[in-house]
């Protein structure tokens, strides 16, 4: 009996052993399968993270294309703005310079000198300058050659001789390139 007894404390024994060992494999797997998935959360965080920089960055540089692009838009149709209105200065220009040929000074040429020095003045503000031409090294980027003339005494060869119509810029942008005759 006694070993009936002892048989029966064995296999008590080895089944709470085997308990044991697989609640040991138990933990063992749970606490694997725990870093597994703590592994794979970190993994797809740092994908997400990854994502979220990339799409950060992407929308950074599209705002300033976009913000690039619209004052591009804005300066294009500013100059083609001014571009229309040379034509009116220039008609002010030889106007004036009518008037002031006449020995009689009127209101009206009064009031055509203050008009052409606020357009003058607007134009300032919008960053447009005329193009020094006369005297000036001929500057094909700047000048446009109308016709080569015979060059006064001290006059230097391949400088402007006179201005025929007057060129402007808006920063670094030509407008309208100065109409020149040029020393040969």
């Amino acid at each position: 009996m006694d070993e009936k007894k002892q048989n029966k404390n064995e296999k008590i024994d080895n089944t709470a052993a085997l308990e044991q060992e697989e609640e040991e494999c138990a933990k063992t797997e749970a606490g694997q399968s725990q870093d597994s998935e703590l592994e794979k959360a970190c993994r797809e965080r740092d994908d997400l993270k990854d994502k979220y920089q990339r799409t950060y960055s992407d929308f950074n540089n599209y705002k300033k294309r976009m913000l690039a692009a619209r004052a591009d838009a804005i300066k294009d149709g500013q100059c083609g703005t001014i571009e229309m209105m040379l034509p009116v200065l220039d008609s002010f220009e030889r106007a004036i310079e009518h008037i002031e040929e006449c020995e009689e000074q009127s209101a009206l040429a009064d009031g055509m000198k203050m008009v052409y020095r606020q357009m003058r003045d607007v134009l300032e503000k919008l960053g447009v300058c005329e193009i020094p031409a006369l005297g000036e090294v001929f500057d094909p980027n700047l000048h446009q050659a109308m016709q080569m003339v015979e060059p006064a005494d001290g006059a230097v060869s391949g400088t402007v001789a006179s201005v025929v119509q007057k060129g402007y810029t808006q920063g670094d942008r030509v407008l309208r390139h100065s109409m020149v005759m040029v020393n040969k």
